[in-house]
């Protein structure tokens, strides 16, 4: 790799997800305003962060399609092309459409704070996806609990191994929640459950050419067994690194690096598919969806939320910033059920 990408939490660009993501921005771009996906009920605007690649695409898609099933106007959603500052232009130019609640996918959780204060101030709650914001008043995050899905890669991670050898732990964005808690979680749970594997942790704060690098030099140097991402992101580069190096050899053979990911893309699968990774875990990009959309439409209604046990299988708590979240869990994907139709990159 010549070149750093950033990917900020998540996402493969391929040709297909920016072919897709350009035709949905066209498709945006002619809707009027107060445009909607159900055509009734109550109004609630979208704040999205990027559509360049599949997930966040796949995100928005979704959340139209709950809306509708939901009975909520939801308002053309946003997309802020991964610029925080257009984000909070975005939010501010939502707002002037006088939404009774307001769903927001954060591009930098620091940055969105300023759009969430003003969302306070005019009284419209708000609920945040995929990220927690930095401060400011919430309804509800809705997000997957990213401390157990570092605990299931490193579960799955430690009995592929027999809980022995050495991994590379290519983590994200340790300034991001979800970079910490991924790593959090795969590293207790390798101290706690597996002492006899060493950890070698290396930031690449979501970038490709950090991670490729990273790997290339420890692989080059010394006894890797497994490689643990902490986004699937990475996987098109570290399967570059491991076929230069002769490395790229299915589960079973005695030259097999075992690979764990996090969040499920399409490149991910079909290395499971292929037996080159072991596993990965998925992101929950229905429940993420469905829940956002039913949270800010109870919140509308003047709903509030307390901590607990939910009827979907999560705990809702609150975050050091006191902000509840909903945590969701992730399904585990293996060969046995890469082909799962419900799993986001096969939909």
């Amino acid at each position: 790799m010549t070149s750093s990408i950033s990917i900020g939490r998540l996402g493969t660009v391929t040709a297909l997800g920016v072919a897709a993501a350009l035709s949905f921005t066209a498709c945006a771009s002619t809707s009027t305003p107060g445009s909607n996906s159900s055509g009734g009920g109550t109004t609630i605007g979208y704040a999205g962060s990027k559509l360049t690649d599949p997930f966040q695409i796949a995100l928005t898609k979704a959340t139209q399609d709950e809306a509708s099933k939901q009975g909520v106007n939801l308002l053309p959603p946003t997309n802020a092309n991964s610029d925080p500052a257009k984000q909070v232009s975005d939010v501010q130019t939502t707002l002037s459409k006088s939404p009774k609640a307001l769903i927001v996918n954060p591009v930098d959780a620091k940055a969105i704070v300023p759009a969430i204060q003003k969302a306070n101030n005019q009284k419209v709650p708000v609920v945040t996806v995929d990220q927690a914001p930095d401060s400011g008043n919430v309804a509800m995050i809705v997000r997957a609990d990213n401390v157990a899905m570092g605990k299931q890669a490193c579960e799955q991670m430690g009995k592929a191994l027999s809980g022995q050898g050495t991994v590379l732990e290519l983590q994200g964005d340790l300034s991001s929640a979800n970079g910490r808690d991924r790593s959090t979680g795969f590293g207790d749970c390798m101290k706690s459950s597996f002492p006899g594997i060493t950890v070698v942790s290396k930031p690449t704060n979501w970038e490709m050419d950090k991670a490729t690098n990273a790997a290339q030099t420890l692989l080059s140097s010394s006894s890797v067994n497994g490689i643990f991402m902490a986004s699937d992101f990475f996987v098109p580069g570290i399967q570059k690194v491991l076929q230069d190096l002769n490395r790229l050899q299915p589960a079973g053979s005695a030259n097999h690096v075992t690979l764990v990911g996090i969040d499920g893309t399409s490149d991910a699968l079909d290395m499971i598919r292929k037996g080159y990774q072991d596993a990965t875990i998925a992101q929950p990009l229905n429940d993420y969806a469905k829940y956002s959309v039913k949270y800010a439409n109870e919140a509308a209604s003047g709903k509030t939320f307390s901590e607990g046990a939910t009827d979907h299988g999560s705990t809702i708590s609150k975050n050091s910033a006191g902000q509840l979240a909903d945590s969701l869990p992730s399904p585990v994907v293996t060969k046995a059920n890469v082909d799962d139709k419900t799993l986001w990159a096969n939909q």
